[in-house]
């Protein structure tokens, strides 16, 4: 098979990531499989991310998947960032996490049998109970010291994300706006997957996706190093990918979507001129399209929107970075309709700048 330009890899990504034609709705937990999970650090972006692949959803299907029926579950996985996975799937992510690196517990200066002792008392704490993050590092620092009540209450996860990587706690129900920590056995259940085993299964899912693509590429979207890489591709062999014939849509994705996430080569997702007006965003400047919600036009980035919630509306800004279409706009107030109907509000869609 020849070679794919660029424009045939995008609708590639794109049709792969269910952004082409979106999914029926009982196809959800498939579609967060299929994008090798949904960056979930902003949960009102992961809900989103959800909602542009899978047909009519709203913010109570994904909140159900979650905390009633526990098909999906919310942890540290890829990038050592917060992700939603299908939950008999989340042992695998974890232990692609923990093949790389050291042990964990060596960048805390503690021996394996201490760190063992930390883990055993975490899971002790969460025995049969869901509790606060500080909740939690009251508990662990009764059965350890205090030594590890400022590790465990920090909001960047520390010993948390650490724990989670093997399976003893992973994210609950929220009790208002904070979070909550139950343990994985007891909520979804566990078995332990082999490492390297988990790490080229991750490898090859992310080919599937958002292939073709290199050794480097994966290497920044899970978080380690190329060189480490290297062999791991090279033990995957030759992986067939196909083309797209399909033309992409117009697409209004949130901040973190899978599909930036996983477009590694920004060259040939932002155009030079987007890049300029993604450098003046306030999160852009420091994070660049990722941080950024962005109007997808056949799998480039063709501007900027926002967001913002006003009672029993949502306004959203659109700022394209050329006229569109009469099918685009038409595609544009769809976009809008079905983000209203996610919110569970009405939608109004304004064109301007988002600084004004």
């Amino acid at each position: 098979m020849a070679a794919l330009d660029w424009e045939q890899i995008r609708r590639r990504r794109l049709a792969r990531s269910h952004l082409i034609d979106r999914a029926p709705r009982e196809r959800l937990i498939e579609v967060v499989r299929d994008v090798c999970g949904i960056h979930a650090q902003v949960m009102g972006a992961a809900g989103l991310s959800i909602a542009a692949r899978v047909e009519g959803i709203t913010q109570e299907d994904v909140r159900a998947e979650l905390w009633e029926r526990r098909s999906l579950a919310k942890t540290w996985t890829i990038r050592g960032t917060l992700h939603l996975h299908p939950a008999e799937e989340l042992p695998l992510w974890c232990a692609a996490t923990r093949a790389m690196g050291p042990p964990w517990h060596e960048q805390y200066g503690l021996d394996e049998e201490q760190g063992n002792e930390l883990l055993d008392a975490i899971g002790d704490a969460l025995d049969e109970r869901c509790l606060l993050r500080e909740e939690l590092a009251e508990e662990v620092a009764k059965r350890t010291g205090e030594w590890t009540r400022e590790w465990i209450g920090s909001g960047w996860g520390y010993i948390i994300g650490s724990a989670a990587a093997v399976g003893k706690l992973c994210h609950g129900p929220p009790r208002g706006a904070k979070v909550t920590f139950v343990r994985t056995d007891q909520w979804i259940g566990w078995q332990d997957v082999d490492p390297d085993e988990a790490l080229r299964e991750a490898a090859g899912r992310f080919l599937e996706t958002y292939g073709p693509t290199g050794p480097r590429q994966f290497a920044e979207w899970f978080g380690m190093k190329p060189r480490e890489a290297q062999p791991l591709f090279e033990s995957l062999g030759a992986v067939e990918v196909e083309a797209a014939a399909a033309h992409g849509h117009l697409r209004l994705l949130p901040e973190y979507d899978c599909y930036v996430m996983g477009f590694r080569e920004r060259d040939q997702l932002v155009p030079e001129k987007m890049r300029e007006r993604v450098k003046m965003h306030p999160k852009g400047r420091f994070e660049g399209i990722a941080a950024v919600p962005t109007i997808l036009v056949d799998g480039v980035v063709a501007g900027l929107w926002r967001r913002a919630r006003k009672g029993k509306r949502v306004e959203i800004v659109v700022e394209p970075e050329r006229k569109l279409s009469a099918q685009e706009r038409r595609e544009m107030e769809a976009e809008a309709q079905r983000i209203g109907t996610f919110l569970g509000v009405e939608p109004t869609l304004r064109v301007g700048r988002l600084d004004a």
